[in-house]
């Protein structure tokens, strides 16, 4: 039984399929909606983003369309109004939070006048983070702290020639990166990309699982080669330790 928020236009909110059905048609509608064996293996192979909610990984892979295509329309807008705008960020920014700070001042303010609540303020602003909920927080981001400490051992000790590599292509990378782009103009292309790289590898995942295979079996040969270069070097002899 497929979840019903999965393809609406293409199934049934009571879908089922049954081997003994011909063509693999609704079983409980009768509406006849033919399932295709693509559609089928695109239900079985859904991506899952870690570190993020459900709620994120709905929105970044287009699982409401509607509420998708409004937040992604609204990103296009704020940087088009941004970009047209002659002040510069921070400017914006200070006036941003001026402007709230007032208009939530002036909305509690009349809402005791008129017998209204204030503005909605969120339970952990309202009542702050409470120790089970802090002990949560520290022993999800453990695993990942530990993995980030364990990468930067491997990269003060230089014992790993990728992540070494990696490192130093990344910040040359990086370097050129904001020479030429703005902060806020690479914040929005992390935005389309976030709406549109994990959709597309959703979509083509096999198509582009077989080029990463191919990319990584091939830089793993250059990599041997580089090291099997390196290795007939000579090198000094280690010190003697004194007796």
């Amino acid at each position: 039984h497929f979840p019903t928020n999965f393809i609406r236009n293409y199934y049934c909110p009571s879908l089922r399929l049954l081997p003994s059905v011909s063509g693999n048609t609704c079983n409980s509608c009768n509406l006849g909606v033919s399932v295709t064996s693509a559609v089928m293996a695109a239900a079985k192979k859904q991506l899952h983003i870690p570190f993020v909610s459900q709620n994120v990984e709905d929105l970044i892979l287009w699982r409401n369309p509607k509420l998708s295509g409004i937040v992604f329309a609204s990103a296009n807008l704020a940087f088009l109004a941004y970009s047209l705008n002659p002040f510069p960020a921070s400017t914006i920014i200070c006036y941003a939070v001026a402007i709230s700070s007032l208009a939530t001042f002036i909305w509690a303010s009349i809402g005791h006048f008129v017998s209204k609540s204030g503005p909605p303020v969120p339970a952990l602003l309202a009542r702050g983070l409470s120790e089970e909920e802090a002990k949560k927080f520290v022993d999800a981001s453990l695993p990942v702290v530990n993995n980030i400490l364990a990468s930067l051992g491997v990269l003060a000790a230089g014992t790993d020639f990728k992540v070494s590599l990696g490192v130093v292509l990344g910040a040359y990378t990086f370097v050129h990166v904001f020479a030429l782009i703005s902060p806020v103009a690479l914040i929005y292309i992390v935005v389309i990309l976030a709406f549109s790289v994990p959709k597309i590898y959703e979509l083509k995942q096999e198509q582009i699982e077989r080029v990463v295979s191919a990319f990584k079996t091939k830089s793993n040969q250059l990599i041997a080669q580089f090291k099997e270069i390196v290795s007939k070097i000579p090198r000094a002899a280690p010190p003697k330790k004194a007796q």
